[in-house]
């Protein structure tokens, strides 16, 4: 991933999880502790990966102080437009491959906590994890009262550009889990399944007599692996049935082909394939015109809170690569789930999926139910 990114700077390799959290806002230096204070459990934040193109390797980070990692808005902005502006947030290429970034919301009692990677140093999977271990509600609270760095704000961060645009949408949950209950469709599926009739809608007529060919990417990391860093990922061509007209038919479709993803066989070359061959092998998922979109579902399971404020809804920003037209990432914690896509800024139609893609699972709802 880092040597794709640097072949194709334009596209957008840093992917990261929005957090909203209920509680007072901290200071970064209470930020700095917690990160201090988790390192053992996430060692790959301590980490810088870099070197030259086919001999990049992880190393400690001598200077490392978690304060050089967090930062704070200049001022104040409505949280979608933060978020928004978040998609388009590098991280500094001199130390590791991350930052965390506070803001505000509408809400009084309430805040935002970014947390940016990019792909190279970690996959969603990796930095679900992190996120997970750094705000497990479970762990012990961290002292914080001494916090080194007091009331210092935050660290300088790259300065963002502005090549793409972000659009969410909450997503009905209870109502994707009635339709999974029916059908026996995963969440997975139901995501998918929609997505193909937000596309049926959204698309000239003319295209919408054959499927669209999407990257759904899956994880491939075992249990027996580090967890906080790299990219253990394979990816699946699939075809979305944007030519089917009938929403139960698009599910059955979409069920037909996520029945077996080549978990073990993709896992075999990932850990076997020489790198050159393995280049070869990664590129032609990652090819333009291979596919429209990048298509993922992210979750974190764990209970999330930081000094007592609890999580209580977050949105992911997806890569965009290989000239995709979009990506789309349906982030799942506990009871919450938002949908978001991201697009190239001149897209400005993309902003129109999340909206379609509510009404399609409306009608998928209508069209199983009894």
């Amino acid at each position: 991933m880092l040597e794709w990114s640097r072949q194709r700077p334009d596209d957008g390799f840093v992917i990261g999880v929005t957090l909203r959290l209920r509680g007072p806002k901290p200071t970064a230096g209470q930020i700095a502790a917690l990160i201090t204070a988790r390192l053992p459990q996430v060692p790959a934040l301590a980490q810088h990966l870099d070197g030259p193109v086919g001999a990049e390797v992880w190393r400690p980070d001598s200077g490392f102080d978690a304060i050089r990692h967090v930062h704070t808005p200049d001022r104040a902005t409505h949280p979608a437009l933060l978020v928004e502006a978040l998609g388009n947030q590098p991280v500094w290429e001199d130390r590791p491959r991350w930052g965390i970034w506070l803001g505000d919301t509408e809400r009084k009692g309430e805040y935002l906590l970014a947390y940016r990677v990019h792909h190279g140093a970690q996959d969603g999977t990796a930095a679900a994890y992190t996120l997970s271990r750094l705000l497990d509600a479970r762990n012990p609270a961290v002292p914080l009262s001494g916090a080194r760095h007091g009331a210092v704000p935050g660290a300088d961060a790259p300065a963002p550009n502005r090549s793409r645009l972000l659009a969410t949408a909450d997503v009905p949950l209870e109502a994707m889990r009635a339709i999974s209950r029916r059908t026996g469709a995963s969440l997975n599926d139901i995501y998918l399944a929609a997505l193909a009739g937000a596309l049926r809608a959204w698309q000239p007529p003319a295209e919408r007599d054959q499927p669209a060919a999407v990257r759904v990417p899956f994880s491939v990391r075992s249990r027996q692996e580090r967890q906080d860093r790299g990219n253990r990922v394979g990816y699946a061509r699939m075809l979305l049935p944007v030519d089917e007209p009938k929403p139960a038919h698009r599910l059955a479709l979409v069920v037909q082909q996520t029945g077996d993803w080549p978990r073990e066989r993709t896992r075999r070359l990932l850990d076997r394939m020489p790198h050159h061959l393995l280049w070869k092998h990664i590129a032609a998922s990652l090819t333009p015109g291979d596919s429209l979109a990048s298509v993922t579902l992210l979750g974190i399971p764990t209970p999330m809170a930081f000094n007592g404020a609890s999580v209580t809804a977050g949105i992911a920003t997806p890569p965009l690569t290989a000239g995709h037209l979009f990506s789309s990432v349906l982030f799942l914690h506990r009871a919450g789930a938002t949908l978001s896509f991201t697009a190239q800024e001149q897209h400005q139609h993309v902003r129109d999926l999340p909206r379609l893609w509510q009404c399609a699972v409306a009608e998928l709802a209508a069209a199983i139910s009894p």
